[in-house]
């Protein structure tokens, strides 16, 4: 109870910045407030379980429920050019990871972990593969770090970037963050600097993403079994 108590204050505070100033999304907001928090060692133990409980099974579920607002429709919308566009992101992405990782001399288990967690949708889904592929406890943490601190980044730098790379319009922006974030809530908190629409177009597309995980682990178990 202590733990849950404490992300629904920071979760208020984060709305109630959001609501008095319209720029900050609440996402950002409580995100920063958790991280500040969090440093200054000042959360008590009993927090603990309610945390992870949080972070663990509320955020995934309401991860399902965004899931769940994707329809086909939506796919269809974003037309064969855009779907093509996401297939060869993870596609590259995963691929690239597996070859550049070992050059660098990382494990062939902490390269598919890190590779899946940035190709599909991070934390979740290095959790995903993790039930499939022999790796321990040290990489798994490895890659969840990993994914988390370049998909924080992202909410803070993206947005700068957005107009030097000419993606001013919401669409395109939300659609560049939705192919390039990895987190669902990273993605989120990105896309909601360039407003509603960019959200959408962020949200169709990373959640687009997120289908081709179930394909993607049952290809890995095949290969690691073979």
């Amino acid at each position: 109870a202590p733990g849950l108590i404490f992300a629904l204050a920071v979760t208020f505070v984060g709305f109630n910045i959001h609501w008095r100033f319209a720029s900050i999304s609440p996402l950002v907001a409580s995100l920063v407030i958790g991280v500040v928090i969090g440093n200054l060692g000042v959360i008590p133990q009993a927090c603990t379980p309610g945390q992870k409980f949080a972070a663990k099974r509320i955020l995934r579920f309401g991860i399902v429920l965004l899931g769940t607002q994707l329809a086909a429709e939506q796919i269809v919308e974003l037309g064969g050019r855009e779907v093509i566009v996401v297939l060869l992101v993870v596609a590259t992405t995963f691929l690239g990871t597996m070859w550049l990782g070992p050059r660098l001399g990382v494990s062939k288990s902490l390269s598919l972990l890190i590779a899946t967690g940035f190709s599909i949708c991070g934390a979740s889904a290095v959790a995903a593969v993790d039930g499939v592929v022999d790796a321990d406890e040290e990489e798994v943490a490895y890659a969840i770090a990993l994914v988390t601190l370049c998909g924080s980044l992202a909410i803070a730098v993206l947005p700068l970037l957005r107009d030097v790379v000419g993606l001013s319009d919401p669409h395109f922006f939300g659609a560049w963050v939705g192919a390039s974030v990895h987190d669902v809530a990273q993605v989120i908190a990105t896309a909601s600097t360039g407003g509603n629409d960019a959200v959408h177009s962020a949200t169709v597309v990373k959640l687009s993403r997120v289908l081709l995980l179930a394909p993607l682990i049952g290809v890995i178990s095949v290969w690691i079994q073979r």
